[in-house]
């Protein structure tokens, strides 16, 4: 089932008093330098509760839909990518909650900002909200917007199941304690999609969205490949091989971005 889913003397004292203010600055800076340091080396969550929360949100059977996304004005270049958001962050998730609006999931993560890479310093070292796509819903809710389709032959049993599934969209990968992630943000009204209170969503969805690999690296979930490549047209168009640039050319200005923040 497919959801079209439509985010700065006299001459003498002068000179005491610039050298003072000049070496007090100095030692702020060194100060400032050092809490920035601090906040990107801390874990927010450590090992032992990630395992708890992870345990206990992601304990349901889990569901994979497919879901078609279609983006206006989607950046060319990585920089570009940064410039469309309001915020470029690293983040670590620290907890998890879910949502649902329009019979779909959406889960909340709580963010501990480890780095700001692009937009509001001052939002280094708190805990932000971000909205991912998919998440836990019961059957009944998921199953509403075509549970008087008779071709689905459902049966009244599964249409009104309150149990809980977890659904993961594709190329939506669902966020977990404990995983750092580098993401392009924009801030999104308090009642958002009958979510209370403010939260960011990742700009262009996944699109936006690096996840950090075994290897140090940060990543977007690969597009799933179609089958045959995904070729077309008089030019033997690869819509595979599109995709595959496009993820290099988007991952390596991530790790570009941040390797030169170090």
């Amino acid at each position: 089932m497919k959801k079209k889913l439509i985010i700065s003397s006299i001459a003498a004292i002068l000179l005491f008093v610039a050298s003072t203010t000049y070496y007090s600055n100095v030692k702020t800076s060194n100060i400032a330098k050092e809490q920035v340091m601090a906040n990107q080396k801390r874990n927010f969550i450590d090992k032992k509760t990630a395992e708890q929360i992870n345990r206990k949100f992601y304990s349901h059977q889990k569901i994979q839909q497919g879901s078609e996304m279609a983006f206006v004005n989607y950046p060319t270049t990585f920089s570009k990518m940064v410039d469309s958001g309001q915020l470029t962050i690293i983040g670590e998730v620290t907890g998890l909650k879910s949502f649902i609006a329009n019979n779909l999931p959406y889960t909340i993560a709580n963010m501990g900002v480890k780095k700001v890479l692009h937009g509001d310093n001052s939002q280094l070292g708190k805990v932000i909200r971000v909205m991912f796509l998919g998440g836990n819903i019961s059957q009944k809710e998921l199953l509403a917007p075509v549970s008087d389709k008779k071709f689905m032959n459902m049966s009244n049993e599964e249409i009104t199941s309150n149990k809980i599934v977890t659904v993961e969209y594709s190329n939506n990968r669902l966020p977990k304690a404990g995983d750092k992630i580098a993401m392009v943000l924009s801030k999104t009204p308090a009642g958002t999609n009958n979510i209370p209170g403010e939260f960011w969503m990742t700009h262009f969805a996944n699109k936006s969205v690096f996840f950090q690999d075994d290897d140090g690296q940060y990543r977007r979930t690969p597009e799933a490949k179609s089958i045959g490549g995904g070729s077309s047209g008089k030019n033997n168009f690869s819509q595979n091989d599109w995709n595959q640039k496009e993820d290099k050319k988007m991952n390596d200005g991530m790790n570009k971005l941040i390797l030169s923040q170090k």
